[in-house]
């Protein structure tokens, strides 16, 4: 729901473009893991295609009675007059498609004609201006700019996007599963959720460290899962879901896991184990204990932002190693019996037992 705010936004940039003290007509404040982040644009379609992503992640929406003061501000600017980027900024390219350069207190990200900016000193606001080309306007490049921006907000309060699926085992430890697209998280998390496990999410975490230790906090609501692993799993069966094809995979299906693992879901964790994730073609799975050097080489690999974006680097590699202290870190080389839910949990618990 898009509530009508009185604030005025004064952004600390300087950079000339149009309309930098405007009265956001709509804004929404979220809370996660802890911290409150404003969502603000002045037009009323992009506010409601932003409740709409913001809908599909574990973040609770904030009423305006509470009265919270946010740690971040992210403002959308629906014009076609961006900043430049500033010269003194090293440039690299980023796999999903654009170019982003950073360096000192400066983020400047830009891909199909549309723009992601922050760091000035003092500022606690993200700025995105979106493109007027058709293109930039499509749904695949307006989802990966809402996704960019709201990671770096979010990096700007300790809170750090992790690509892994997160679950808990009957006793409680939490388990991470990491790895690239088609390693095989999606499948494990829903193989073990089947399995009576409890889940945070299938894809998509935030780290953050709270009292000496790392925890964990679930990003993505919706399961996406193969067809193989649809069936596998049970949801075929569950005739109380509802599914649709996944917008970037059409090869998934799509589902919320709630109605197929009722009473299963956490929101954060622990996390004691993390699974280094690649699936095999073999029958059988295998699992190797990594050392806590591997361990965070591996993290890193997986975190790119922990390099790239150079304000927030520092902090984030922090958590990293943080968490390669804390939990045990195995290489996983997924075979077909894990495509069993009870061969999986017991191969997991089995291994695990002896750390």
């Amino acid at each position: 729901m898009s509530v009508a705010l009185e604030t005025v936004f004064e952004p600390a940039s300087s950079v000339g473009a149009k309309g930098y003290s405007e009265r956001p007509a709509f804004a929404n404040s979220y809370a996660v893991a802890g911290r409150f982040i404003s969502i603000q644009a002045s037009d009323s379609e992009i506010s409601k295609l932003l409740e709409r992503y913001f809908a599909g992640w574990h973040i609770a929406p904030v009423a305006r009675q509470d009265s919270v003061k946010a740690d971040v501000n992210i403002v959308f600017h629906n014009s076609g007059d961006q900043p430049e980027p500033p010269a003194n900024l090293i440039p690299f390219e980023v796999a999903e498609g654009g170019q982003c350069r950073s360096g000192g207190q400066m983020y400047f990200f830009e891909n199909n004609g549309s723009v992601v900016m922050t760091g000035h000193a003092g500022s606690a606001t993200v700025e995105v201006w979106i493109g007027n080309h058709p293109e930039s306007r499509a749904r695949a490049p307006m989802a990966r700019l809402i996704f960019n921006a709201a990671m770096v907000a979010m990096r700007r309060c300790g809170l750090y996007e992790l690509h892994a699926a997160g679950v808990v085992t009957p006793s409680g430890q939490g388990v991470l599963t990491i790895g690239p697209s088609g390693s095989g998280k999606s499948n494990l998390a829903a193989q073990l959720a089947a399995a009576g496990w409890q889940y945070l999410s299938d894809d998509s975490l935030l780290l953050f460290s709270r009292d000496g230790e790392v925890h964990t906090h679930a990003l993505r609501r919706m399961f996406a899962l193969t067809d193989e692993i649809f069936s596998a799993a049970g949801v075929a069966a569950s005739d109380s879901i509802e599914v649709s094809i996944a917008p970037f995979d059409p090869l998934k299906k799509r589902f919320e896991p709630a109605p197929v693992f009722p009473g299963q879901f956490v929101q954060s964790c622990t996390p004691r184990k993390i699974l280094f994730s690649r699936i095999e073609g073999a029958p059988d799975s295998r699992i190797q204990l990594l050392n806590r050097a591997e361990t965070m080489a591996r993290l890193i690999r997986m975190c790119p932002w922990a390099c790239y974006d150079k304000t927030t680097a520092e902090a984030h590699l922090e958590v990293l190693g943080e968490l390669a202290r804390q939990a045990d870190g195995f290489e996983l080389y997924a075979g077909a019996d894990l495509l069993n839910r009870e061969r999986a949990s017991e191969f997991l618990l089995s291994r695990f037992a002896g750390k």
